[in-house]
């Protein structure tokens, strides 16, 4: 009997020189890979365990709803829609998407094919990050509605103008997820292990510092879009003792010592910070990934 061949070893080599076509950047390239991005993404496991996910405060307000009918619908729509969605789901589907952008077309060894084709590493990024976005916003504005719909569906409390109220709180989560991806892809660019730091990342700076009513919760994503809710919407319930702002006492807005809210910065202002925050990402990360040499695993030839 004759030995089976050796399997060939295999060696991490740049991807080969690439030539771009005299009238500059490919738009047919450009579109096709963002298409390619949000079929990976619409794809496989990943987008299912984000839509369960975003399915438990659904669950978990039809199901208060049933053993609790007396509880106010605005305490309902603070629990779930400006505590638990911002706070645990929105960093999370985030980081889970972004954070996979360039990672997972190494880790399958895609990305040779990627680098081939007549687009620069920036743009590469730049588009795929587009995708990501267009993914993350469609399933936060999807499921924001979804939760408003389990909360208010057959209510006889609901606010006036619940319809304005789902969509501000929409857009506030759309852009909170856009700086969270922005920022995550920029942390998969400088380091392999994005996850674990991404974890420490929601856990102690976004669940422990914005949450201190001290200056450091300035550099936290969540801090500028409650500002953003607090400013826009009510979150007044009414309780034994009459009417309770439930927002100002659990982000520690002083309203009572600082009524104005001068101490905090105006909805303009917000969402400046977080835009401009999130494109200084993008850029640096297009920066890096212009002038980072990927590896990829190719058979070692003999």
């Amino acid at each position: 009997m004759t030995a089976a061949p050796a399997l060939e070893p295999l060696a991490e080599t740049s991807p080969p020189p690439r030539t771009f076509p005299a009238g500059g950047i490919s738009l047919a390239a450009l579109w096709t890979l963002y298409m390619l991005t949000l079929r990976q993404h619409l794809r496989g496991k990943r987008w299912i365990v984000m839509g369960v996910l975003f399915l438990l405060p659904i669950g978990l307000a039809i199901l208060l709803r049933a053993i609790s009918p007396d509880i106010p619908g605005i305490g309902l729509e603070f629990i779930f829609a400006f505590m638990f969605i911002p706070q645990a789901l929105l960093p999370l589907v985030a980081l889970v998407y972004a954070s996979g952008m360039i990672q997972d077309e190494q880790e399958e060894q895609t990305l040779t094919y990627l680098l081939i084709r007549p687009i620069p590493k920036w743009a590469l990024y730049t588009f795929k990050l587009l995708a990501t976005l267009t993914t993350t916003v469609v399933l936060t504005m999807v499921f924001t509605a979804l939760t408003y719909a389990a909360i208010y569906a057959g209510a006889a409390d609901h606010p006036d103008h619940l319809a304005h109220r789902c969509l501000t709180a929409a857009l506030i989560h759309s852009l909170a997820v856009v700086s969270y991806c922005c920022l995550f892809g920029l942390a998969s660019l400088l380091t392999r292990r994005t996850l674990i730091v991404g974890i420490l990342y929601i856990v102690l700076i976004e669940g422990v510092l914005a949450n201190m009513p001290l200056g450091i919760r300035l550099i936290t994503v969540i801090y500028y879009t409650r500002v953003i809710a607090y400013r826009t919407l009510s979150f007044v319930v009414p309780n034994p003792q009459g009417m309770q702002d439930v927002a100002g006492n659990v982000w520690n807005f002083d309203f009572g010592a600082d009524p104005m809210l001068l101490e905090h910065p105006t909805v303009g202002t917000s969402i400046k910070v977080l835009l401009i925050a999130g494109l200084a990402c993008t850029i640096l990360a297009a920066i890096l990934a212009s002038r980072r040499e990927f590896h990829v695993k190719t058979p070692e030839k003999g």
